[in-house]
């Protein structure tokens, strides 16, 4: 069932009291319902939806869906500018606090997106030792994307008292060891930097930290400090500075073979109704050595 099916069947069977919403256009829209998977929201959060369906020009879909182990929901805006929220299935019947504040932070996501905020895709050009980096890297760019947003709306977080609700803490230590013996990889680095980034209790952060040395996995703490240390040091007010800082965290993640080559960034001509931007490795121009003068 394609998106925009889902779309026509949610304003079909949705709630009957409509308002009607302008896009950045000056075209007009109806919104069949002043909740979302049942929540109704505050008056603030209402504007944060009104504001990605302007922008958007489409009402936002929501269904509930199974995600993986650790993942409460996503969101995306489809090629054809629909706004989509998927929410993990199980918090369906639990904590409607909880569900409700996961809504918000996938909300907070797609206001980034439509105000021209990138997501970023490997180019099909770029390998790895484990073959395309499209298919065996991008989760762990997804991932980075997301550690950066979460910088840029922290605010917004904490005001929403979002955090009380999504303690994300325990995960990263339950998961390394389980791993134990295995080899670490970046999303190991990633996950560090989000305990450093994101664990309201430090003693968290600890026990990630000794489960990482105890499995001897020095390098994701390395880079999960170096990554944690560029983006808490971000300020990012503006598309382009999070493109910076992204990069600066994937070359940490995949060090280039040498100074002659660099990871850069060009926008997707295929992608319309937002930004995103491919990632692709260029070679440098190296200066040639002078050539030193004979007496």
């Amino acid at each position: 069932v394609t998106v925009c099916v889902l779309v026509f069947l949610l304003t079909i069977f949705g709630n009957v009291s409509a308002q009607i919403v302008e896009n950045d256009s000056g075209q007009t829209f109806e919104r069949n319902s002043d909740d979302i998977l049942g929540i109704t929201f505050s008056a603030e959060v209402r504007s944060i939806i009104a504001e990605i369906e302007r922008k958007t020009g489409n009402e936002i879909y929501a269904e509930f869906v199974e995600h993986k182990e650790y993942r409460f929901g996503s969101s995306f805006i489809t090629q054809e500018g629909v706004p989509v929220v998927l929410i993990d299935y199980k918090l369906d019947e639990g904590d409607q606090k909880k569900l409700e504040a996961i809504i918000v932070h996938e909300l907070l996501h797609l206001r980034l997106t439509a105000n021209g905020y990138p997501s970023f895709l490997f180019s099909e050009s770029v390998n790895t030792a484990k073959g395309r980096a499209i298919d065996t890297e991008q989760s762990n760019i997804n991932d980075v994307r997301n550690l950066i947003e979460h910088q840029i709306f922290k605010a917004d977080m904490q005001k929403f008292g979002l955090y009380k609700y999504i303690d994300l803490a325990g995960d990263t230590a339950d998961g390394a060891r389980k791993d134990k013996g295995e080899e670490s990889g970046q999303d190991d680095s990633i996950n560090y930097a989000r305990a450093i980034l994101e664990y309201p209790n430090v003693k968290d952060v600890e026990e990630v930290k000794n489960i990482y040395t105890a499995n001897k996995w020095t390098r994701p703490l390395r880079e999960g400090e170096a990554i944690a240390g560029i983006i808490g040091a971000s300020n990012i007010k503006t598309p382009k500075e999070a493109e910076a800082v992204f990069l600066k965290c994937l070359n940490v993640l995949y060090p280039p073979p040498s100074s002659a080559y660099a990871f850069k960034l060009t926008l997707d001509p295929k992608i319309k109704v937002y930004r995103r931007m491919i990632v692709s490795i260029s070679r440098q121009k190296v200066p040639a050595k002078r050539r030193s003068k004979r007496n």
